[in-house]
């Protein structure tokens, strides 16, 4: 850390607090899945599903890019999903040896049963909650994406050079599934990564 005594005193308080996140993401996951009455699929299969369901046509190696994933892990989670009926395979005109892979129609049901989920619990978790305590958490988003950016840029330096990325800065993944690394602000795929 490079800053005054005070400042790293309070990055520091800062530090140990984040934590918090990833815990409420855990339990609004867990809330979610209780309402949703589906068979509950793995972490990374659902994140291959939303980087298919913001790219439609996307191929295998571009969903490893953006997960930050080894094509390979990549190419044995869309078989899975593409023999549970949740992706579809085609072939891409111009390059008959590339496939794209979209949605299926159970897909695009399932999570959208899962993002109406996630909305209802977070929504009904933030009703309880006093208007002064959701203004304080509305009021910290832009610095918590900033920080993400900061993060992720962080992440990127560190494994230039590493040849998943093809040493491309064009190419850095990104795991939220758009360019800028999250979810465009009031999409449907927002509230779905609580799921």
């Amino acid at each position: 850390m490079t800053g005054s005594g005070r400042e790293e005193t309070e990055v520091l308080g800062l530090v140990r607090q984040l934590p918090l996140l990833g815990a409420v993401s855990r339990v609004a996951r867990r809330a979610v899945r209780r309402q949703v009455a589906q068979e509950r699929l793995p972490d990374a299969q659902i994140e291959v599903l939303r980087t298919v369901e913001a790219h439609p046509g996307i191929g295998t190696r571009g969903v490893a890019e953006r997960l930050q994933l080894v094509p390979n892990t990549v190419s044995t989670i869309v078989g899975d999903l593409v023999r549970a009926g949740l992706l579809r395979r085609a072939r891409d005109r111009s390059d008959r040896r590339a496939a794209r892979l979209y949605l299926t129609e159970e897909a695009v049901a399932r999570l959208q049963a899962w993002v109406a989920a996630g909305d209802e619990v977070l929504s009904t978790a933030l009703l309880r909650l006093d208007e002064a305590d959701r203004k304080v958490l509305e009021t910290a988003m832009p610095a918590l994406r900033r920080l993400l950016d900061v993060l992720d840029e962080a992440d990127g330096d560190a494994g230039e050079g590493e040849g998943d990325r093809e040493g491309d800065p064009a190419h850095r993944a990104s795991p939220r599934g758009t360019t800028s690394g999250r979810s465009e602000p009031g999409s449907r795929s927002t509230s779905a990564s609580t799921l």
